[in-house]
């Protein structure tokens, strides 16, 4: 899937392929996120608190079929950025895209279970 055909694809369609992590990239981690949230994991629990179940249910969802997708950490880093509109840059926290979403991933499942 790392083609560059394939990659354009992906980012133009991750508001319709991903609607519910479109909705937690660009709705938490907009332009001026760190207004609001001082960091990372703030911006994730405010959308676990404020987001219906389903939404947050459906977010894990689409994780984990995007991380069980096979790209690499520069597609996702690009994904982030152009598909979702993500301002958060993990590498400026010395982590991987794929790292820090592994740790989202891990965010949205309630606590010894599944995703919610």
């Amino acid at each position: 899937m790392n083609d560059i055909l394939d990659i354009e694809a992906l980012i133009a369609d991750a508001d319709s392929e991903f609607p519910a992590l479109f909705q937690l990239f660009g709705g938490y981690f907009h332009e001026d996120w760190r207004a609001d949230y001082t960091q990372p994991g703030a911006a994730l629990a405010a959308f676990t608190a404020e987001a219906p179940p389903e939404a947050v249910r459906e977010a894990a969802a689409e994780l984990e079929r995007l991380l069980g997708a096979g790209l690499d950490d520069a597609v996702l880093s690009r994904l982030l950025d152009a598909g979702f509109a993500c301002n958060y840059v993990p590498s400026r926290d010395g982590l991987t895209s794929t790292a820090w979403l592994g740790e989202v991933r891990a965010a949205l499942r309630p606590p010894g279970g599944p995703a919610r």
